[in-house]
């Protein structure tokens, strides 16, 4: 009975992770193309990836997906905000010199709050390299999330250090589709930086 129940528990996780898998590969294509459906499709992946990083223990990417549902919410509201003549109030451009230091500046108090936060957490099997990725990772998805809210290129360039720490990260976890999915997102954000640069260089 057990084994019975723990082999419905593996194909139910694996047709989780594929849904989850397909929505995000799609909310991904819709942001480069600065389309407003990334927000609902994604807040389906990442209510997905909550739960499928809760129970494979990698419990700083199950925070940022909870981080990315709100996110989501805050960044449909702020792409669909309009001025007088009907025109979106956020344009894509590049963040200022002052605003990147700023977030360079961010992102290091932000590992260093995480990694602290997660090494003492009692559920946490300890492995000091395991957790410090996943801090840095942590980070760079919240300040990117933002970013994207924003339609800053430079959301662009986080994701893709991201996702590139992301890959070892699934694999041992044995998330393959989640590996493929990564990869995938990796050449979508090279495409988005691009696509966004060229249109923050118009505006």
């Amino acid at each position: 009975m057990f084994l019975y129940s723990l082999i419905i528990l593996k194909n139910l996780t694996f047709c989780l992770e594929i849904s989850a898998v397909f929505t995000g590969i799609i909310s991904v294509w819709f942001a480069k193309k600065e389309n407003i459906l990334l927000y609902p499709i994604g807040t389906v992946s990442v209510l997905i990836w909550i739960y499928l990083c809760w129970i494979a223990e990698i419990y700083s990417q199950a925070v940022i997906n909870l981080f990315f549902f709100v996110m989501n919410i805050y960044g449909w509201y702020n792409w669909s905000r309009k001025d007088n003549s009907e025109k979106n109030k956020v344009q894509i451009k590049f963040s200022s010199l002052k605003e990147n230091l700023f977030y360079i500046i961010v992102a290091g108090l932000l590992t260093w709050l995480i990694y602290s936060a997660l090494s003492n957490l009692e559920i946490l099997n300890f492995n000091w390299k395991f957790v410090l990725i996943e801090s840095f990772i942590t980070t760079l998805n919240f300040i990117a999330m933002w970013l994207m809210a924003w339609k800053r290129v430079e959301n662009w360039v986080l994701w893709i250090i991201a996702d590139i720490f992301c890959i070892p990260l699934f694999v041992f976890k044995e998330y393959y589709l989640s590996v493929a999915q990564f990869s995938i997102f990796i050449i979508i954000a090279f495409m988005g930086y691009f696509e966004w640069k060229k249109k923050a260089l118009k505006n």
